[in-house]
């Protein structure tokens, strides 16, 4: 039985030649839901606007020049905006696609990523949002792998309805693959009894 096992079991591992790889430039990328977009702006909003506040409040002191009152919010302000626009724009180059193995993720505007997640790979998946998110009806969908304390892609900006579909086809891949692997498992027990 030993001798059956090791002929099924040989191990092969030709070369791919480049020419017949497959061009992820080629996947249809989803793209973020619109929504995510106004998300953006308004996260930007309330996150400078206790500087720009504070900036605002400096020309009180009576110490402070008036140039320095007025460039310091003007300052914290022009930054906020330009931060705002560069997330606008971020949103538009954001996208996530499905294939039949794995999950991929694009993003960024002048640094640019591709991320691929092979299903076989992902322990567990989770969807979260927080108050502006649930506001916006948008959400989080994050993929933990083996060993992995944070998640090892998180897609955001995904429409929340989109990610809980999302989040339980993958949650039914998982379970397909560990039934297969258990069905091996058993198989191979078999063959060593």
């Amino acid at each position: 039985m030993d001798d059956a096992l090791h002929e099924t079991d040989a191990f092969e591992n030709p070369q791919t030649p480049r020419e017949a790889l497959p061009d992820y430039r080629e996947l249809e990328f989803e793209p973020v839901a619109e929504r995510f977009r106004g998300y953006t702006v308004i996260t930007t909003l309330l996150y400078w606007l206790p500087f720009v506040l504070v900036g605002t409040a400096m020309n009180f002191l009576p110490d402070l020049p008036l140039l320095a009152g007025l460039l310091i919010p003007g300052g914290v302000l022009l930054l906020a905006v330009l931060i705002g626009i560069y997330r606008w724009v971020d949103a538009g180059h954001r996208g996530w696609a499905v294939r039949a193995h794995d999950i991929a993720a694009k993003e960024g505007i002048f640094w640019r990523s591709v991320t691929t997640l092979p299903f076989a790979r992902i322990q567990h998946v989770e969807t979260s949002s927080g108050p502006v998110e649930r506001w916006r009806g948008l959400a989080r969908l994050k993929l933990f792998t083996a060993g992995g304390i944070t998640a090892d892609l998180t897609l955001i900006g995904l429409d929340a309805e989109a990610a809980d579909t999302l989040r339980e086809h993958l949650a039914e891949q998982i379970r397909l693959r560990d039934a297969l692997a258990s069905d091996d498992g058993d198989r191979r027990d078999e063959l060593d009894a």
